[in-house]
């Protein structure tokens, strides 16, 4: 029992280092920005909670609207746990040293699953726990059995979801290391997983609908769909040790049985996603050492840093698949997707006025597989110690930053390219506002990749255990994605206002302007301050 608490106190101890951010090696000062924008998220939740509890507060279902919070949250842990699945528990970098120990084999793979355990909990705690705050102004009783089997739900919700993440995971990695271009299956497989849950999700409603159909009340389709919620439900508003017990030893038996199945092949899954394959034939007999240019041996170390590296590309190049189906989705059935344009609920524009603005909506499509791709503000952080050897090379940290951008650029424009052109042979598109979008392509990328950068050399995280850390768990990926949100939902206003005041070649032509302006003040910081950062970057 030592050995498992110091193994698990360790483990926790190296990956609870994303909470922290330092400012300086040597400062003893920590920004607790994580801790802020965390109480920032949970209150805005609390206080969105509260709007939809008085809405519904006359008709006395409150509890039904609890049950479908905890619902959603457990379907946003399942999503956000296939992500982590792999890095968390397969193909790790301390396997060698663990499996090394007098430590037995099950151990190890119960310490791997307890820290994902672990996070579920952080990340269900950071929505669920604001929302049953905010229960207990509306709802119509409230006594110690609420407070009981609140903190318990806490606890035992993310182990279903927990599982089913687990269990995507050991199909994707099975799947995986059958194959020899193993990180290349990783993306395929991934990919398709998130296109499966976003149709899923889009099919949602036709599936709720159903089960209203076939149900008595909300409260059967909770149930229906999802055993703890309505269990959650059925405590709250008729309290019984008996069920309290029994939905706690079901959770615990499911868990332990996703433990033993689990055990039974992870590590055969481990060794093999551990293999390296090749056929290729080494000969040393008339060697060629090509010499390249300092900007094309950068970019290449760029892109092989991208393209080796799958949840990064799951990550940061989502967007651009989306961006490839929203182009395609809208050629084929155009005829479905406007009438989200003229909704009078939503967009509210009229039909002639889409009709009359095909490049507009292109450029709104293009701002979102721009804006939504954020590569750079990783890339800093992904040298980790490397970053001393960079420094070190006979190169201008100019030259060193300007690679990371032509990099994501060479990555971005081609896919945003294909999706344009698709686009304009479909709709006809004028030459002038072909032209003008082809430019956007360029223009609109880089402000994402220049933000990213500088966010990246502001807050970096060199110590990070592996690349899931940098790329979904820091800072600078969370404010990156921020910071795109809001010039997207920014770019969408204004011109959803000015479009049919202005003509379309115009307003392109004036966004053309702002960006190329936009794009030379992010320059000029990124070869100032931004070298400066870089310079004063330490492991």
């Amino acid at each position: 029992m030592k050995k498992l608490y110091s193994l698990i106190r360790a483990c926790m101890t190296s990956d609870m280092n994303l909470f922290k951010i330092k400012t300086k090696k040597n400062s003893k000062s920590r920004i607790t920005i994580p801790l802020v924008i965390a109480l920032y998220l949970m209150f805005v939740i609390w206080g969105s909670a509260n709007t939809m509890f008085e809405k519904i507060a006359p008709m006395n279902i409150q509890y039904i609207l609890l049950a479908l919070f905890a619902f959603g949250i457990s379907v946003m842990t399942i999503i956000e746990g296939i992500y982590k699945t792999g890095p968390l528990i397969f193909n790790c970098k301390d396997d060698q040293l663990l499996l090394s120990l007098p430590i037995s084999r099950r151990t190890v793979l119960f310490v791997r699953v307890f820290k994902f355990y672990v996070f579920e909990v952080v990340f269900n705690s950071l929505f669920l726990l604001p929302i049953m705050i905010a229960y207990i102004r509306w709802a119509p009783a409230i006594d110690w059995t609420y407070y009981l089997t609140s903190i318990i739900m806490l606890f035992m919700l993310p182990i279903i979801p927990i599982v089913i993440s687990c269990i995507f995971g050991v199909i994707s990695a099975s799947l995986t290391s059958r194959f020899k271009y193993k990180n290349i299956a990783q993306i395929i497989i991934s990919m398709v997983l998130l296109i499966g849950i976003l149709y899923g999700s889009y099919k949602m409603d036709d599936f709720i609908e159903y089960l209203m159909v076939h149900a008595t009340s909300v409260n059967e389709i909770i149930t229906k769909i999802y055993y703890p919620a309505g269990m959650y439900v059925k405590l709250i508003t008729e309290f019984n040790v008996i069920d309290l017990i029994t939905f706690m030893v079901v959770n615990i038996i499911i868990f332990g049985g996703a433990l033993f199945i689990l055990s039974k092949v992870y590590f055969k899954i481990n060794s093999r996603l551990k293999k390296v394959t090749t056929n290729k034939k080494v000969s040393f007999d008339n060697l060629v050492i090509k010499a390249r240019t300092k900007y094309r041996a950068l970019i290449r170390k760029e892109l092989n840093t991208f393209f080796k590296t799958p949840v990064f590309i799951v990550n940061s190049g989502f967007a651009l698949v989306l961006f490839i189906l929203c182009a395609i989705i809208v050629s084929i059935n155009f005829d479905d997707v406007l009438p989200l344009l003229t909704d009078p609920e939503g967009i509210n524009l009229s039909k002639d006025m889409v009709m009359n603005n095909l490049s507009i909506m292109i450029f709104v499509l293009l701002s979102f597989g721009a804006y939504m791709t954020s590569i750079t503000n990783s890339l800093i952080s992904l040298e980790r110690k490397n970053i001393n050897i960079l420094k070190s090379l006979p190169i201008k940290v100019k030259t060193i930053l300007m690679s990371k951008v032509y990099a994501c650029l060479i990555i971005t424009t081609p896919v945003l390219l294909v999706g344009d052109m698709l686009l304009f042979i479909v709709f006809k598109i004028a030459i002038i506002e072909a032209v003008l979008l082809v430019i956007l392509s360029i223009l609109i990328p880089l402000v994402s990749h220049f933000i990213g950068l500088l966010v990246n050399l502001k807050y970096p995280k060199l110590d990070a255990e592996n690349s899931t850390e940098i790329v979904k768990q820091s800072i600078s990926s969370f404010i990156s994605v921020m910071i795109g949100m809001i010039l997207l939902i920014t770019t969408v206003a204004i011109v959803t206002n000015i479009v049919g005041i202005i003509k379309a070649p115009l307003i392109l032509a004036i966004a053309v302007i702002i960006y190329l302006l936009i794009d030379i003040v992010l320059y000029l910081c990124l070869i100032s301050k931004g070298v400066k950062e870089f310079n004063s970057l330490t492991v």
